[in-house]
């Protein structure tokens, strides 16, 4: 190809990356750091060979850009940078094209960036308030992978789409998208050895001999990795490789349609520019319509982010935000845009579920928090650790198949077997794990913030006691979808509490409780208790919990609030008899859920039935005065 045919002019400088400017007109626009040599480089579809380089002199800069605009033949449509030598894609790209294969590198292709251009054709965001939100946390590629699964299309977007009739059964109105934008999967040996450097345990150094046995590459799996491309959709992750974004697009939009947002993880590398951050959540936002974002905030500049105009209605989950930098102290926030997402649920409510001493105080605080500028996202289980069948499976990390001899992943798992490692047919050690589930459950969404399950806990997937599976691109880190037949009892626990949360605003209110009476109704907001009521054993031996939740300060209309509700907390390996708050009245206790039973439709034997006192009314109604709570167990009650 000649330089004749190719029309070169300086371009505009902005915006960055590759633009429409006519009809086989483009702009590219790159900022470089100042004195490298830089060259464009143009490349026909599918060639690994260069057919035209530019080189970017300074008559093409336009203040630190280097911007061009040229006139293509229609055969021109690959491209990439090179600088000082070395190849370099485009940060701004918006597709690439040789990463068609998840895992698999492609002998007769290179990577490239895609001349192409993406055109709006989608709604807008949902905008669903964050105390209506429970969230979904799932991996694009492993939520449909196996076989079980039985979708047309797996490990891909379209996958999820087939299970949205699925999602919409179980409850949950937000997905949160581990990263699903262009990563490099295939680890090499740097990278890996930086992993290394931050996460294992040196005390146990890896061998010369277990090094050379490491096979390469090892695959990323989750995709936090510096070497991604955030503005594009992961071709791999498409039905059709060379249709990411209309694909990804078309997810979104049937998500939308169904009442379910979306929200992407966002892993940006340390040093990666302000400017290019916010141009690239505020792209997904426009072209995607993307409702929200998980983000690093220890390399994102939180108060650039949430002080943006066009972000202002996005929203944003981050392991800390210090609100005062941009919040008077007592500023009230119209709608809260974000939350804080971190480990402090997890780890209190599961040393808590396990029995340790000392953790009544912490639970209930992590039960009722919801802080008035922000919110909290309330999780068991995450990505990185146990899954919740694991969390009641094992003591202890089986990462033997990572092939970093069982170094990697966190020790502290806060975990308990129920008397035996790993899988059991022992009938007494399944059921007291199948209760443990359904008490952590009830933890997660009977609690006040945002509840979040990771995919799969709704029926006990397990990744063998893989705690930390990053690089297992197969059974172990995908969901197995055989389980949801297997625990039924999980699946249909976890329908019954998403969808009671959903029917009753007062486990979901938008605003914190107080713990007072102020609107004069004879009962705080939320209340606390031990087994004789309005007297909770917060000592560092105390086991057990009532809260109460009054329903008149969650109105339903003008004139008709909320039911009350009272849980009982019994983590002690005892049983504790609960004495419960007295109703106004005409009002009485119904339990509504026991975990101690096996069968979801609550119902007392009449043992039960005789070991409870209870009380006649005027009326000739028995009103429930107390309640014996077997161990391990978390009993509802609700008011009718």
């Amino acid at each position: 190809m000649s330089k004749e045919d190719i029309k070169v002019k300086r371009g505009n400088g902005m915006p960055l990356g590759v633009h429409r400017m006519g009809k086989r007109q483009w702009q590219f626009s790159v900022a470089m750091e100042h004195g490298k040599e830089t060259s464009l480089e143009l490349f026909r579809t599918g060639d690994k060979t260069c057919s035209y380089s530019l080189v970017l002199g300074k008559e093409y800069l336009v203040g630190g850009v280097f911007s061009v605009i040229l006139t293509l033949p229609q055969d021109i449509s690959e491209y990439c940078y090179k600088t000082n030598g070395e190849k370099m894609l485009d940060p701004y790209a918006i597709q690439l094209t040789g990463r068609e294969q998840f895992g698999e590198s492609n002998a007769n292709r290179e990577v490239h960036c895609l001349i192409t251009e993406n055109i709006r054709h989608i709604s807008e965001p949902l905008s669903v308030p964050f105390h209506e939100l429970i969230l979904y946390r799932l991996h694009v590629r492993g939520f449909t992978k196996h076989s079980s699964s039985k979708v047309k299309n797996p490990g891909t977007f379209k996958g999820i789409e087939e299970k949205i009739p699925y999602m919409k059964q179980l409850g949950i109105n937000g997905v949160v998208l581990l990263p699903c934008y262009e990563f490099d999967e295939r680890m090499d040996e740097e990278e890996l050895g930086k992993y290394r450097s931050n996460f294992l345990d040196y005390t146990k150094p890896i061998t010369e001999k277990q090094d050379k046995e490491q096979e390469w590459p090892k695959i990323n799996f989750w995709g936090y990795t510096k070497r991604a491309n955030y503005f594009a959709p992961k071709a791999s992750y498409a039905a059709n490789p060379l249709q990411p974004i209309s694909e990804m697009k078309q997810m979104v939009k049937k998500l939308h349609d169904n009442g379910i947002a979306v929200f992407m993880e966002m892993f940006f590398s340390e040093g990666t520019n302000q400017t290019l951050i916010l141009e690239c959540l505020r792209y997904w936002v426009r072209m995607f319509a993307i409702d929200g974002f998980k983000i690093n905030t220890e390399v994102v500049n939180g108060t650039l982010i949430a002080q943006d105009p066009y972000l202002s209605r996005t929203k944003f989950l981050a392991t800390y935000w210090n609100t005062g930098e941009f919040y008077h102290q007592y500023e009230k926030i119209n709608e809260k845009i974000l939350a804080e997402y971190n480990d402090g649920f997890m780890v209190d409510c599961r040393r808590f579920l396990k029995s340790d001493e000392g953790q009544v105080n912490g639970f209930v605080n992590r039960m009722r928090k919801n802080p008035s500028q922000q919110t909290v996202i309330n999780y068991i289980t995450n990505t990185n650790g146990f899954t919740l069948m694991d969390l009641v499976s094992y003591d202890i990390k089986h990462n033997e198949a990572n092939g970093e001899q069982g170094m990697d992943g966190t020790e502290y798992n806060y975990s308990w077997n129920c008397g035996w490692e790993g899988p059991t047919r022992k009938k007494q050690i399944a059921q007291l794990r199948l209760r443990q589930i359904k008490n952590a459950l009830s933890f997660l969404l009977l609690s006040q913030g945002v509840p979040m399950l990771l995919a799969g806990d709704e029926f006990g997937n397990t990744q063998k006691g893989n705690n930390n599976a990053y690089c297992q691109d197969n059974e172990i880190g995908w969901v197995t979808w055989n389980k949801r037949v297997m625990n039924q009892r999980i699946l249909a626990f976890c329908k019954k509490l998403i969808a009671l949360r959903k029917a009753h605003p007062v486990f979901s209110p938008k605003e914190e409780l107080r713990g007072m009476d102020y609107i004069a109704c004879g009962s705080p907001d939320i209340s606390f208790h031990g087994t004789k009521p309005w007297y909770p054993d917060l000592s560092n031996y105390s086991r057990v919990i009532g809260i109460m939740l009054c329903g008149k300060y969650a109105p339903l209309t003008i004139r008709k609030s909320d039911k009350s509700f009272y849980m009982a907390f019994n983590m002690h390996w005892e049983a504790h008899r609960f004495e419960l708050p007295v109703l106004p009245k005409g009002k009485k206790w119904k339990v509504i859920i026991d975990t101690y039973q096996l069968n979801l439709d609550f119902e007392q034997t009449e043992k039960e039935k005789n070991n409870v006192p209870n009380k006649k009314g005027k009326s000739g109604e028995t009103a429930l005065l107390e309640y014996m709570v077997n161990p391990r167990t978390v009993v509802v009650f609700e008011e009718e």
